[in-house]
């Protein structure tokens, strides 16, 4: 059986969407959990309604606790043996649970797929099909695109960090205990699918889209967000915490820092020098000195040209040198052009 843990919060305009395209699967062997995460709108009626009209879908209500502790909550009741996490604001193909239930596959500890891309009513997602199969030492190379993505083929779209598009065995996430971390609102999935892929021993990734989100002003993930600083130093402390745990921190340094620059401009362009913040200047430079000191920065600006694309070594390289003002400017180039690529 297959659970499909579906977090929700005041979504009612695509919830429905959402749960018909798990109803329609051509695969009927499945449980839908649908945690309402204190909903505001009508979503949570939306839910009652589904879980009495079949009784594979089970209804958990929580308060607002965030999408990490909903995700939780659904592993702590799910009975599957595979694992598959859905965005209440997407929805996914008839086959993609048929994949999953495939026989060949039973014996794989994570199997892969590609997302696509639901824009204005229209899908887009014409690739060729290509399969490969990952096992001990070749498990490495999904694990470093964790930190540093890369497609495995040019036309792939499988994202390593998110959940989605994806199934977990869940008696691995139940021997290891593994689960989404509470006290981190960005990068949570990263360090859910680290510590996973960190224990998976098999992997199949077939490119098939099976996975569709919404392009909507919702579900943007550009904007300003306060917080990120603190966010993604726990990030990094807990990440490399698991990465030395598992004896992999001396094999996966580079992409470690790799990945730190990629936060440390994250916050520098979503937060510290977003148009929309609203902390002073001085503020502003006085949080970049401090940022500057962090001793996991300190130390990834030294990998500053060994990786990345060459605006965010540039962006990294005047933050090194404590140039504020060109910082500020590069940040703020660097926000209007990834806004006006969001939808």
């Amino acid at each position: 059986m297959i659970s499909v843990i579906i977090p929700v919060y005041n979504t009612e305009q695509y919830l429905r969407r959402c749960i018909d395209s798990i109803l329609g699967s051509s695969c009927g062997d499945f449980e839908i959990l649908l945690v309402n995460d204190g909903s505001t709108d009508n979503s949570s009626a939306i839910c009652e309604e589904y879980s009495r009209q079949d009784s594979r879908i089970k209804v958990i209500h929580q308060e607002n606790l965030g999408v990490s502790s909903a995700r939780n909550h659904g592993l702590d009741h799910c009975q599957g043996e595979w694992v598959v996490f859905v965005d209440s604001d997407d929805f996914i193909s008839r086959d993609f649970l048929s994949l999953i239930a495939r026989e060949t596959y039973q014996n794989q500890d994570l199997l892969l797929f590609d997302f696509a891309k639901f824009i204005a009513g229209r899908v887009s997602a014409d690739y060729p099909i290509h399969t490969v199969s990952f096992s001990g030492d070749n498990m490495l190379q999904l694990i470093r695109r964790i930190l540093v993505p890369r497609p495995l083929y040019a036309s792939g779209s499988a994202d390593f960090r998110s959940p989605c598009a994806r199934a977990y065995k869940k008696s691995i996430i139940d021997h290891y205990s593994i689960r989404f971390s509470p006290s981190l609102a960005v990068g949570e999935d990263l360090l859910f699918n680290m510590e996973y892929q960190l224990k998976a021993r098999s992997c199949v990734y077939t490119s098939v889209p099976v996975y569709f989100y919404d392009i909507h002003e919702g579900s943007a993930t550009h904007g300003f967000r306060s917080g990120l600083i603190q966010n993604h130093a726990r990030l990094q402390r807990q990440l490399k915490k698991l990465l030395e745990q598992c004896r992999m921190f001396p094999v996966l340094e580079n992409e470690y820092y790799s990945y730190c620059l990629e936060n440390l401009t994250y916050v520098l362009i979503w937060e510290v020098f977003s148009p929309s913040s609203p902390m002073p200047y001085r503020t502003k430079y006085r949080t970049c000195t401090r940022m500057r000191k962090n001793p996991i920065y300190k130390k990834a600006m030294k990998y500053n040209w060994k990786n990345g694309i060459l605006p965010r070594k540039i962006l990294v390289f005047f933050f090194r040198l404590n140039c504020w003002p060109i910082t500020d400017l590069i940040c703020r180039v660097s926000y209007m052009h990834l806004k006006g690529n969001d939808f």
